[in-house]
C-alpha cells in the first residue's frame, strides 16, 4: 500500500563549514535605498541619460557605474529626511 520514502538529511550550510559569517539578511518591514556618490558622499546622484549603467554626481561631477548604496528602515529614512531638511507629508 504505502511505500516508505527515505528522507534526506539536513546539510550544514557552506558558510558554517568554511567558518564565514552568515549571509546578510534583508531588514524586515519597509526599507528604502539611498544611492550616494563614492567620492563626496552626496545623495545627489542620478543616471546619465544615453549611457547604459552610468551614474553622475551633481555635486562633484563624479561619473561611474557603481554608486554607494545604503538600505534604511522606514524610521531611519524619516530621520535621514529630517536631517536633510526635506518636508515629509
Amino acid at each position: 500500500m504505502f511505500k516508505m520514502v527515505k528522507k534526506s538529511k539536513i546539510q550544514t550550510p557552506d558558510w558554517i563549514l568554511k567558518g564565514d559569517m552568515p549571509p546578510k539578511r534583508k531588514k524586515q518591514g519597509k526599507t528604502f535605498k539611498i544611492r550616494m556618490c563614492p567620492k563626496c558622499n552626496s545623495d545627489k546622484v542620478s543616471v546619465v541619460i544615453g549611457d547604459v549603467g552610468k551614474w553622475e554626481c551633481k555635486e562633484c561631477k563624479w561619473k561611474g557605474t557603481k554608486p554607494k548604496e545604503e538600505e534604511l528602515e522606514e524610521e531611519e529614512f524619516m530621520e535621514y529626511l529630517d536631517k536633510k531638511g526635506e518636508e515629509v507629508a
